[in-house]
C-alpha cells in the first residue's frame, strides 16, 4: 500500500472518519493513540467506535460517569500543571501548538529557538495525533513526553508515546532515542525506544488489521464476533452483555474461558447453567464451578432468599479465626484526586474507619485531610491497634479486599513511619481479608463480589437504602465537595457531607462485622 506522509497531505473526512488523501483519492483510515488503546483493550469497542463513525449504528444510551469525568479534568490539569513546570525559567522557547497541524508543528521544531512545545500535532504512516510535551534535550534532540495519572507506566501509555516519537521521526525530525511519561506520582520514566518497537508494531499492525477487515465487510460489528477480542467490562460490551444473557456475565468467566465456552457452543449464561458435557481447554472441576455460579445467577431473588447462594467448601470458611472481644473492622475511604499543589502526590486516605464491639458495637473515625493529618491519622490508628493487641493478643482486624492491607503498606512508606509495626501486623496475620475468605467457601448468584452485592445474605432489615453515599465513586465526588465547601467558607454544608461520609464508612465497617458473623454461622 502507497501512502504519502501525512506531513505532506491534507486531511479528508468520509462519514465521521479520518483519511488521508492519496493522489486526490481517500486513501484507508488513519488511526490515533486513543484507537491504538482501545484497540488493545478491547477490538470489538473498538469497531463500534468505528461503526458510530460511519453512521453504521446508534450511539447507546449511557448513564454520566461524574467519576470519569472527573479524572479526565484531572488529567487536563495534570497536563498544565506539568507544562508550567516545565516552562519554569524560560523566558522564551514556550510554544502552544494546539492550533496547528503536523506540518507546521515539525516546522517549529525546526526553529532552534523553540525549547518546549506543547500539543504538538504528529501524523506519520496511517497515524495522527498531538503530544502533550516535545522537549528539546540539551543533546539538540526532541524528547516525547506524556503525563499520565497513573502511578506506574503502564504498556498503553507507552505505546502511544512511542508512536508519537515514531511519526516524528519519520517526519524528518531529530527525536531523542528514548520516550518520557510523567507519572501520577511525580515520577518519570524514560523508555528507550528500542525497548517499545516491537509492541508498538504489533498493536498497530492488529488495531489496523481489525479496522480494515471491519470496514471492508460493510455491515456494524456483530456481538460474538470470535474474530473480535471483548473485555467485557467498556461500555460497548456491557450493554450487549446484558442485552443477550452473555456468558460473560457469570462471575468468574473471563475472557480467555469465555472463549473456550464460545467455541463450545456456551454463550448465554442459561447455556452454561444447562452444560452438561466437557468443555475442551477447561478443567471438569472449573466447570462445574462455572455451571453453579451461572446456575445461581439465574435463581429469582424472594423475600425470603433475597440471594441465592452454596456454601461449597465450609473449610474454607473454618479457616477464620476464633472470634474475640478486641477485634476491629476496618475500611479506608480515599479521596485519589487529592493533591496537596500542582507538585504533590495524589490520593489521600482521608478516613481510616474502625468499628468495636467490646461493650457494644462502637465507630472509631480517625480523620486526615492532609498530608499532614493523613501522617498522623496512620499513627494514632496504628498505636490504637497494638494498644488493643496488648489487651486481646488474639484480636484481629477484618476487612473486605486487598485494599486496607496494600493501603497501610503503602502509607507506612510514605510517611517512614510505624514501618515495622504494620509490617508485624501483616506478617503475623492480624489483618484477615473477608474477600479471600468468601471467595474460597462461597458462591453467590451475582455476577460481582463486592461487599455490597454481598450485603442481602447478612444484613436483613439493615440493608443500607438508595439515598445518601451508596457507592465508592459516590464517596469520592462527595469528598470533593466537601474540600469545596470548606474552600467557599460554607461549614454548614462541609460538615453534613462529613457526617454522610462518616456514616457511609460505619455502615461498611458495620457491614463487614456481619459478613464476618455470617461466615462463621456457615463454617459447620
Amino acid at each position: 500500500m502507497r501512502v504519502v506522509p501525512a506531513v505532506s497531505v491534507p486531511p479528508h473526512t468520509v462519514d465521521g472518519m479520518h483519511y488521508p488523501l492519496l493522489d486526490g483519492v481517500p486513501g484507508p483510515p488513519s488511526v490515533t493513540a486513543s484507537d491504538l488503546r482501545n484497540g488493545r483493550r478491547c477490538e470489538f469497542g473498538l469497531l463500534v467506535e468505528a461503526d458510530l463513525r460511519l453512521g453504521r449504528r446508534e450511539a447507546v444510551a449511557v448513564a454520566p460517569d461524574p467519576v470519569r469525568e472527573r479524572f479526565g479534568e484531572m488529567g487536563r490539569e495534570r497536563e498544565a500543571d506539568i507544562t508550567d513546570r516545565l516552562s519554569r525559567g524560560m523566558t522564551s522557547g514556550v510554544r502552544d501548538a494546539s492550533s496547528l497541524d503536523a506540518a507546521a508543528t515539525v516546522a517549529l521544531l525546526a526553529d532552534p529557538g523553540v525549547h518546549l512545545v506543547h500539543q504538538g500535532a504528529v501524523s506519520g504512516e496511517r497515524f495522527t495525533g498531538r503530544a502533550d510535551h516535545l522537549i528539546r534535550a540539551d543533546e539538540g534532540g526532541w524528547i516525547v513526553a506524556e503525563t499520565k495519572l497513573a502511578r506506574s507506566a503502564h504498556l498503553h501509555a507507552l505505546v502511544q508515546v512511542a508512536a508519537y516519537a515514531e511519526a516524528l521521526a519519520e517526519a524528518g525530525v531529530d527525536v531523542a532515542p528514548f520516550v518520557r511519561l510523567f507519572l501520577g506520582d511525580d515520577s518519570v520514566v524514560d523508555t528507550p525506544r528500542e525497548d517499545l518497537a516491537q509492541d508498538l508494531a504489533a498493536v498497530r499492525s492488529r488495531v489496523l488489521e481489525v479496522l480494515d477487515t471491519h470496514l471492508g465487510e460493510g455491515d456494524p460489528v456483530r456481538w460474538g464476533d470470535p474474530r473480535w477480542r471483548a473485555c467485557l467490562r467498556c461500555d460497548a460490551c456491557r450493554a450487549e452483555a446484558e442485552a443477550t444473557g452473555d456468558v460473560g456475565l457469570v462471575a468468574g468467566v473471563h475472557a480467555a474461558p469465555r472463549r473456550l465456552l464460545l467455541a463450545a457452543g456456551v454463550r448465554t449464561v442459561t447455556d452454561l447453567a444447562a452444560r452438561q458435557a466437557p468443555v475442551e481447554g477447561i478443567e471438569p472441576e472449573q466447570l462445574e464451578a462455572m455451571r453453579s455460579q451461572a446456575a445461581l445467577q439465574l435463581v429469582e431473588p424472594t423475600p425470603e432468599q433475597p440471594l441465592a447462594y452454596e456454601v461449597h467448601d465450609p473449610a474454607a470458611l473454618r479457616r477464620l479465626p476464633e472470634p474475640s472481644d478486641g477485634d476491629v473492622f476496618f475500611d479506608f475511604e480515599g479521596d485519589p484526586m487529592w493533591r496537596d499543589g500542582p507538585d504533590g502526590d495524589a490520593g489521600l486516605e482521608y478516613l481510616f474507619g474502625s468499628l468495636t464491639i467490646d461493650g457494644g458495637e462502637r465507630f472509631t473515625p480517625f480523620w486526615a485531610h492532609d498530608r499532614e493529618g493523613e501522617r498522623a491519622a496512620l499513627v494514632e490508628f496504628v498505636d490504637w491497634v497494638e494498644g488493643r493487641r496488648r489487651r486481646w493478643p488474639d484480636m484481629h482486624v477484618y476487612h473486605f479486599a486487598d485494599y486496607e492491607r496494600a493501603a497501610l503498606s503503602r502509607l507506612a512508606s510514605r510517611h517512614q513511619v510505624r514501618e515495622a509495626e504494620v509490617a508485624r501486623l501483616l506478617d503475623e496475620g492480624v489483618l484477615v481479608d473477608l474477600y479471600a475468605i468468601v471467595k474460597g467457601g462461597v458462591r453467590v448468584g451475582s455476577p460481582s463480589y463486592s461487599i455490597k452485592r454481598l450485603e442481602p445474605l447478612y444484613m436483613g432489615d439493615e440493608l443500607r437504602d438508595t439515598d445518601g453515599v451508596t457507592a465508592g465513586g459516590d464517596s469520592i465526588l462527595e469528598y470533593q465537595r466537601y474540600r469545596e465547601a470548606v474552600a467557599a467558607g460554607d461549614h454548614a454544608l462541609a460538615a453534613r457531607v462529613l457526617a454522610d461520609l462518616r456514616q457511609y464508612n460505619e455502615y461498611d465497617c458495620l457491614s463487614t462485622l456481619r459478613l464476618r458473623d455470617w461466615l462463621l454461622a456457615h463454617s459447620a
